[in-house]
């Protein structure tokens, strides 16, 4: 059986199903943790993942290396530092890859090399977004003919809306997009729609749809956000005592004098990422 864990907690109480997607501190090791109390079953890890660099990293750097790609950055995208751990642990067996949902529907053009840099095939040639686009446009000619509703129309088309996150024509893009697919005509079909965010992407900014899209690069570890009150990171309890690890809970100490929860240490039976190639899921649901 293989399970895909999300690696936050869910607060029931306070916070809304998007609120619990990004406020609730990640405990990356914990997945660890169960795969080596569960050996007979495998695991993805998912939550917070937004780029292949990033996914490289928990994978401890299948295929080769990128520059920049060290041992101290795999310690750091597992964040070993948080469990009170002085060394990172190695990956289990049966942890078999990562799962990215919000991440690649954001930034689709992150995975255009994921192929090589993930499964190790051949590097591919540079590519554009316009010929990125180009070719789906060709897929929707086949698959979707007709603009038949405004809520197909956005379906076929929302793998598209990250085009452009973070740069020049993304407010071109998605705002003729937007108001094309309302059209109950032939142009409001998903192919005539992207034909013509396109052209207004090429009118309001010259160039960008023929630059080349960037190569996956290492992981870049970011801080985690502060509440600015108490120097908490953002989204931990009230209450919670500064300095207390994330990924430990907050019980008193036991009876004989110990803690409650013990740092987590690495199995013997772990081993470094096995030969066949990581799963990498996407989801956009």
């Amino acid at each position: 059986k293989h399970f895909i864990i999300h690696a936050r907690k869910a607060w029931l109480n306070g916070l809304s199903p998007a609120q619990n997607r990004t406020i609730p501190p990640l405990h990356y090791p914990r997945i660890l943790d169960l795969c080596n109390h569960f050996p007979d079953l495998n695991f993805s890890i998912n939550g917070g993942i937004t780029d292949i660099g990033h996914a490289r990293a928990l994978l401890n750097f299948p295929q080769q290396r990128l520059e920049g790609e060290t041992a101290e950055l795999y310690a750091a995208a597992w964040d070993w530092q948080s469990t009170g751990s002085m060394e990172a642990c190695p990956i289990p067996s049966n942890l078999q890859g990562v799962m990215i949902g919000r991440g690649a529907m954001n930034t689709p053009c992150m995975l255009w090399d994921v192929d090589h840099t993930m499964y190790g095939e051949e590097k591919p040639e540079p590519m554009t977004r316009r010929q990125l686009l180009e070719k789906y446009r060709l897929y929707l000619e086949d698959s979707h003919a007709d603009g038949s509703s405004v809520g197909s129309t956005h379906l076929a088309l929302k793998p598209t809306l990250g085009m452009f996150a973070g740069l020049r024509g993304n407010k071109a893009f998605r705002g003729t997009a937007d108001a094309a697919m309302r059209k109950k005509n032939e142009e409001g079909a998903p192919a005539r729609v992207l034909e013509l965010a396109m052209e207004a992407v090429d009118a309001a900014n010259p160039g960008i749809l023929d630059e080349p899209l960037p190569n996956t690069v290492a992981f870049r570890p970011q801080a985690p956000k502060q509440n600015g009150t108490n120097g908490t990171p953002q989204g931990t309890p009230q209450g919670t005592p500064r300095g207390t690890p994330r990924g430990q809970k907050r019980k008193p100490p036991a009876a004989d004098g110990g803690s409650a929860d013990s740092v987590m240490t690495c199995a013997a039976e772990t081993g470094q990422i096995p030969d066949a190639s990581p799963l990498v899921t996407v989801s956009t649901q």
